[in-house]
């Protein structure tokens, strides 16, 4: 009996002591695999005047990629950005990055362009407590052409979202992408 309430002991100890673990391994968030990106503009006071600039990377964006500007924003209007982030059919964006928005941040440049772009009060609150970036409004300014910047920042170390394209300091990219040949008439 004293065996058996022994043996008992050492087997229940070994299960306590073998399942808890303070070196279990932390899980890694891992970078965001995207294959196509599109950024639409939309007019806000004509649906149908729309700029898009797209970006197709069957390999990721470490890969070769093609870049596609179609049309041409128009003087003084104002339009909203639609992001698109795709990893084949996958939705990416809503499916990885807006869930884990607080690892997450989109920076924006132009250069040569007359744009200038505002993150939208409703925008969603992303790394550091800045606006994530996927609400944004834009305003073409005089005629004017040249290229349009966007990164997708993962795990940055800091954020600002305090002048209109946003800073940020370390993390890695899982986009950077310049559209050249944007125009403004």
């Amino acid at each position: 009996m004293k065996t058996i309430k022994l043996l008992s002991i050492l087997f229940f100890s070994a299960v306590l002591f073998t399942a808890c673990s303070d070196e279990d391994p932390i899980p890694v968030l891992e970078e965001e695999m995207i294959t196509n990106v599109n950024l639409t503009f939309t007019n806000a006071a004509d649906a149908n005047d729309k700029v898009v600039l797209s970006n197709v990377a069957p390999n990721g964006q470490d890969g070769t990629s093609t870049y596609n500007v179609e049309g041409k924003f128009k003087t003084g209007a104002t339009y909203s950005l639609t992001l698109e982030l795709l990893n084949g059919d996958e939705d990416v964006l809503t499916e990885d990055i807006i869930p884990e928005a607080a690892e997450h941040f989109f920076w924006f440049k132009v250069n040569g362009i007359n744009l200038t772009m505002t993150r939208d009060n409703d925008d969603t609150i992303g790394s550091g407590g800045s606006k994530l970036g996927v609400k944004t409004t834009w305003v073409a300014g005089a005629v004017s052409s040249g290229n349009v910047q966007i990164a997708l920042i993962h795990e940055p170390d800091s954020t600002d979202d305090s002048n209109e394209w946003g800073t940020v300091q370390g993390g890695s990219e899982d986009i950077n992408l310049t559209f050249t040949g944007v125009k403004i008439e």
